[in-house]
C-alpha cells in the first residue's frame, strides 16, 4: 500500500506568526475575546445576575475553559455531545437549554448527572416521567428548567398556567430538581431597530417573570428565570426577576450579529490563500465547506472595498479594485454566522497580536447527537 500523504510535523507553531499557516484554517483573536468578555461581563458584577455563556456557538473545549478562567457563570448548549465535552473540559455547571428526548439519550444523561450539576428544558409531561426514571437509575440528581414559549414559536409551554402544571409534575418527580425558567427571545435578536426589540422584549418578560410570580405563590420556589442572547442581553439582564443571562455568540461574533451588536468585535475569522486573480476580483481557496454563508454573505477583513461576491464549494469570489493583489496572498474571512462556521470546522488556532498561542480541536463540530 502506497501512502502519499505527509507525516503531521511535530514542530510546534506556538509563538509563530499566523504566516506559518496553511489555509483554509480556523483563526481565534483572543484580544478581541478578551474584549468582548470584558464588555458582557462588567456590567453583572455587582449585580446578582450570571452571565451562563451558549457553547452552542462555541463548540471547542480549549475556549470554554479559557472563557471559564474569565469569569464566565456557567455554560449552557444545545445538544447532549457539547454538554459532555464541556464536561470532559472541566466545566461543571452545564444547562441544556433544549429538549433531550430518547431512550438511547438517557443512559448518557444519568452518566453526565453523576459527574456535573446537569440541568435540562422540558416543555412536555412525558418527557419529565423519562427523565425521572433516567436520574433515578443512574441515582442522580437533574435541575429541571421548565421552557416557555415567550414569542418564537419553537419550543415551549404557554406562559401562566400550563407552566404551573409542569412545574408541579416536576416537583414530585423522584430524581428530578425543579430549578426554574427558559424563556429564549430568539425571533428578536437579530431584530435591527433597537426599539421596537426592547419594547417586544419587555413585553415577552412580563410573560416569563409573570410565570414566575404564579408558580411562587403556588408555593414552589423558582431560583433560576433564564433566558437572552446577544441581540437582547442588557434588556434581560437588567429586568428584575431574571437571574441570568445566556449569550453566545458575542465572544466570536459574525458578519451578521456585528451590524446590529456593533459593541462586540469580531474575533472569528477564515485565514485564506488568494489562488487566482483577475481584473477586478481575486479568488480565496476557502469556500462554503469552510465559511458558512446561512446568514448572509462573509466580508474581508480589515478591507471594506473588497465585497464577497461569491462562495462555492471550495473558493470564494472577491470583487476588489487593489492593483497590487498577488498570487499567494493572505486574507481573513468573517463568516456571516459564527455558530455555523464553527460546525464546519475539527480545529481552530487561537491568535494574539498576530501570532499563534494556543491549539484548540473543536470536539463538537459535526455532531448532531
Amino acid at each position: 500500500m502506497i501512502t502519499i500523504s505527509e507525516p503531521i510535523s511535530t514542530t510546534s507553531p506556538i509563538g509563530q506568526p499566523i504566516d506559518v499557516l496553511d489555509s483554509p484554517q480556523l483563526l481565534i483573536d483572543l484580544d478581541v475575546v478578551d474584549a468582548n468578555l470584558e464588555r458582557m461581563f462588567a456590567p453583572f458584577r455587582d449585580k446578582p445576575v450570571g452571565v451562563r455563556v451558549h457553547f452552542k456557538s462555541l463548540k471547542c473545549g480549549g475556549l470554554a475553559s479559557y472563557i471559564a478562567e474569565r469569569g464566565a457563570d456557567g455554560f449552557l448548549c444545545a445538544k447532549l455531545n457539547e454538554a459532555e465535552v464541556l464536561a470532559d473540559a472541566g466545566i461543571s455547571d452545564i444547562l441544556i437549554a433544549n429538549q433531550v428526548v430518547g431512550d438511547k439519550k438517557m443512559g448518557r444523561i444519568g452518566r453526565l448527572a453523576r459527574l456535573v450539576q446537569l440541568r435540562i428544558c422540558v416543555d412536555d409531561a412525558a418527557n419529565v416521567a423519562q427523565l425521572s426514571q433516567a436520574a433515578t437509575e443512574a441515582g442522580a440528581t437533574i435541575g429541571i428548567l421548565v421552557e416557555v414559549d415567550i414569542g418564537m414559536n419553537r419550543c415551549g409551554v404557554d406562559p401562566g398556567e400550563p407552566a404551573l402544571a409542569l412545574a408541579k409534575k416536576i416537583a414530585a418527580s423522584p430524581g428530578l430538581r425543579f430549578d426554574g425558567l427558559q424563556g429564549y427571545d430568539g425571533h428578536l435578536q437579530l431584530l435591527d431597530n433597537r426599539e421596537e426589540k426592547r419594547t417586544r422584549c419587555l413585553q415577552s418578560l412580563d410573560q416569563l417573570v409573570g410565570t414566575r410570580r404564579l408558580i411562587e405563590k403556588a408555593g414552589i420556589p423558582v431560583n433560576i428565570v433564564t433566558g437572552a442572547g446577544t441581540g437582547t442581553w442588557e434588556f434581560v439582564g437588567h429586568y428584575d426577576g431574571v437571574t441570568e443571562i445566556q449569550p453566545g455568540s458575542f465572544v466570536l461574533m459574525d458578519v451578521a450579529y456585528h451590524a446590529v451588536r456593533p459593541e462586540f468585535g469580531c474575533s472569528l475569522s477564515v485565514w485564506t490563500t488568494i489562488i487566482s486573480r483577475r481584473p477586478g476580483r481575486y479568488i480565496l481557496d476557502a469556500g462554503s465547506k469552510a465559511i458558512s454563508r446561512d446568514f448572509g454573505t462573509p466580508s474581508v477583513k480589515g478591507r471594506p472595498a473588497d465585497r464577497v461576491l461569491q462562495l462555492s464549494e471550495e473558493h470564494a469570489k472577491v470583487e476588489s479594485n487593489d492593483t497590487q493583489v498577488k498570487i499567494g496572498d493572505h486574507r481573513e474571512v468573517i463568516p456571516a454566522h459564527c455558530c455555523a462556521t464553527m460546525n464546519l470546522h475539527r480545529n481552530c488556532v487561537a491568535v494574539r497580536k498576530g501570532k499563534i498561542e494556543a491549539l484548540w480541536p473543536i470536539e463538537a463540530s459535526g455532531r448532531y447527537d
